[in-house]
């Protein structure tokens, strides 16, 4: 039986996957507790930087795996 992907392209799209989740994980957060007070937590480094450049690492990681051919014809 032929299958459309590898094995090398479950490992890529399972790295992709986890770069998307741990870039979603790290944007959550940063409310205040009190909602009439502002909270300056959501304009860290980690939510407006380091998230978004995890998530685009993951779609590019997703596009590759897809993509991918390897050694076959």
């Amino acid at each position: 039986m032929d299958f459309a992907f590898s094995k090398k392209n479950y490992i890529l799209l399972f790295v992709g996957l986890a770069f998307m989740a741990s870039g979603l994980i790290l944007m959550v957060g940063g409310g205040s507790e009190d909602p009439t007070q502002f909270s300056d937590e959501i304009f860290n480094f980690q939510r407006l930087t380091l998230s978004p450049i995890l998530l685009a690492i993951g779609f590019i990681v997703e596009i590759f795996a897809v993509m991918y051919k390897g050694g076959r014809a």
